[in-house]
């Protein structure tokens, strides 16, 4: 989708969310990772918006989303927003759908914080401990280090790093639309703010739940990923009863990224027996 951008604001507990709609059909949220936004959705929905009512956002401090100093980044803030965004829309049991980080901020939102949903997709998920790449950790331990240096400096980094999470060169176009939120004294504080926020606790609280999972559930990796290994994706799927695991060759962490097509046909395929259901 050209020109991909959110047009909607929600006031949330955690500053003003950029969010939107986009398609007809069934009820779809869309919930994007780290370090990206929402337009890491912009080739699925293309795709698909003929099918299914997309409903997305960007976390907050992320995207067109607020930054400030002091704003709660962590999955656990992520997971209550998300579910006060819903239901401040009042969705009925909405289908949820999310990458990276996006992952756990779904599985949060309905087993931490009660939302009732009709199933959940994940991807390449941050949901089992211990998660975080090298760079990242590294990051984290000098988190006031690289929130000061020079901005080139900074996106040079930041757009290597994100570079290693596909399996193909990322379009210059779309690695604009990842950097530039991270960019300025804002956007750059910003950026290592989330890296310092990594909430470990959370996912070791998720890890216990997932047995209890009664809703159907999906779970997508890239066989590439060199973000979180494809062996977390079979580690996961033993721990919630009659998940769907597949596979994406060529793929790698943005699996969506890498083989739009593919990505948007598994999920067309498993939301039309969700919704036939």
């Amino acid at each position: 989708m050209t020109n991909f951008h959110l047009k909607q604001r929600f006031e949330s507990s955690c500053g003003t969310l950029a969010h939107d709609i986009f398609g007809q059909g069934p009820d779809v949220v869309l919930v994007h990772g780290t370090p990206a936004n929402s337009v890491v959705w912009s080739k699925v929905i293309e795709r698909l918006q003929n099918h299914y009512r997309f409903h997305v956002l960007d976390l907050p401090g992320y995207g067109a989303s607020e930054k400030f100093d002091g704003q709660d980044v962590r999955l656990r803030s992520f997971a209550h927003v998300l579910a006060q965004w819903i239901r401040a829309k009042a969705l009925d049991r909405p289908i949820l759908v999310g990458h990276d980080f996006g992952a756990a901020t779904v599985m949060g939102a309905h087993l931490v914080e009660k939302l009732d949903v009709t199933a959940i997709c994940v991807s390449d998920g941050v949901l089992l401990s211990p998660w975080g790449t090298a760079f990242s950790r590294h990051v984290k331990e000098h988190e006031a280090i690289f929130a000061n240096v020079p901005d080139y400096i900074h996106q040079a980094v930041l757009k290597a790093h994100l570079q290693t999470a596909t399996s193909r060169k990322i379009d210059p176009a779309l690695m604009q639309q990842l950097i530039k939120p991270w960019t300025g004294e804002e956007g750059q504080n910003a950026y290592y703010r989330q890296v310092g926020h990594y909430d470990y606790d959370y996912t070791q609280t998720l890890e216990k739940l997932y047995p209890s999972i009664t809703i159907p559930t999906a779970i997508f990796w890239g066989e590439e990923d060199q973000w979180v290994d494809p062996s977390e994706g079979q580690r996961l799927s033993g721990m919630i009863n009659g998940s769907v695991l597949r596979t994406l060759p060529d793929a790698g962490h943005f699996a969506m990224l890498d083989v739009p097509g593919l990505f948007s046909n598994y999920l067309h395929e498993w939301l039309t027996g969700i919704c036939r259901s």
